[in-house]
């Protein structure tokens, strides 16, 4: 619910920076997964975000709100291409944003299917310039949700959450903890990392990209943290929202390994190696965010994206070798032969029950 208090509060700042905001139009704009709300401020050609986030954890603790703030100004400041903050209450969760427009990369790349590979070749090099820019300067307390991406984060926060949200939650099949986990700790090990001096992004797709003068903005950055770059790469490759062709994620995926990739002293074995870690990783957060919020947060659109995810994670199995990670291979292809129609919007239940006892 949007605190009237606050939004009065935000245009009061507005009218008070140069060339002012007085008598200002608002209007609120459509979010996506996230409990924030946005809205456009606008006076005569010009305008700019306001952004309202309701603190969750108390000062000193990190919250959200601060590592929005502490990250976008780091990455403001090694002339990255996001939105600069305005201006910044931590504590009571408001923001003025600089507008970076309305044109997603999703909407942008599904009307210009030809135009794939040029316009994401143009996406690699942004990614390739945060992964080289953003590390320098970089501090673990910028993050609010822990400052590096660890064997235990990966288990929890992404493992975890597919088996919870997506199996569980969105299937309707009962997997327990322990029924995984041979494969989830061999899953966690490789994907996550112990230390690292290199950063990435975390949710590195086409909805948090936009399109905007000409060039591209970065934004919802304040996921940030310490470890592998490759993950931003799988997350832009196997982003279910613009479904790129395998052949097209192969050649970009060389692409950002030639440009960037050899840049971190790792050799090109050692990178794939940590590629399809992550690129494994990332495919069954994907699930379980699609999961959560389709069927959690009962906002059924975005469970028109999980057929594609879940088919790319099949597809990766496959190639990984299906003998290495031999109870997750099961479940998936129990999935598979059961089917994905209790996906359809118009259905308010789950239509496949049963434990997965029964496929291990």
């Amino acid at each position: 619910m949007l605190n009237r208090l606050d939004l009065d509060e935000l245009l009061e700042i507005a009218a008070r920076l140069p060339g002012g905001f007085e008598n200002a139009g608002v209007a609120p704009l459509c979010g996506d997964g996230s409990d924030r709300k946005f809205f456009r401020i606008s006076g005569g050609s010009r305008s700019l975000i306001g952004l309202i986030s309701p603190r969750r954890v108390e000062w000193p603790s990190t919250d959200e709100n601060d590592s929005y703030f502490l990250i976008g100004s780091h990455l403001h400041s090694k002339g990255l291409p996001v939105p600069r903050i305005l201006h910044a209450d931590t504590a009571g969760g408001r923001f003025l944003l600089e507008d970076a427009g309305d044109l997603h990369l999703q909407r942008f790349a599904l009307c210009r299917p030809s135009r794939l590979e040029s316009i994401y070749s143009h996406v690699i090099r942004m990614l390739g310039s945060l992964h080289r820019k953003a590390p320098e300067g970089f501090e673990p307390r910028f993050c609010f949700d822990s400052a590096v991406y660890d064997p235990a984060f990966v288990y929890e926060r992404e493992l975890e959450y597919f088996r919870k949200s997506f199996v569980n939650g969105c299937v309707g099949l009962e997997a327990g903890a322990d029924e995984l986990r041979p494969d989830f700790e061999a899953i966690a090990e490789e994907a996550g990392v112990r230390e690292s001096s290199l950063v990435f992004h975390r949710d590195f797709q086409s909805r948090n990209i936009m399109v905007h003068r000409a060039g591209l903005r970065l934004i919802d950055f304040q996921g940030m943290r310490l470890g592998p770059p490759a993950y931003d790469l799988a997350s832009l490759l196997i982003d279910p929202y613009v479904k790129l062709p395998n052949r097209l994620q192969d050649r970009l995926l060389w692409a950002y390994w030639s440009s960037t990739g050899r840049r971190f002293c790792l050799s090109k074995a050692e990178f794939i190696r940590k590629y399809d870690a992550v690129r494994l990783a990332r495919n069954l957060q994907i699930l379980g965010a699609f999961g959560f919020l389709g069927v959690t947060k009962k906002k059924k659109h975005f469970l028109q994206y999980v057929p594609f995810a879940f088919e790319q994670l099949g597809l990766h199995l496959s190639r990984m070798g299906r003998g290495r990670f031999p109870r997750l291979t099961k479940l998936v292809d129990a999935i598979d032969r059961q089917g994905l129609g209790f996906l359809a919007p118009e259905r308010g239940e789950n239509l496949v029950t049963g434990s997965i006892l029964s496929v291990m």
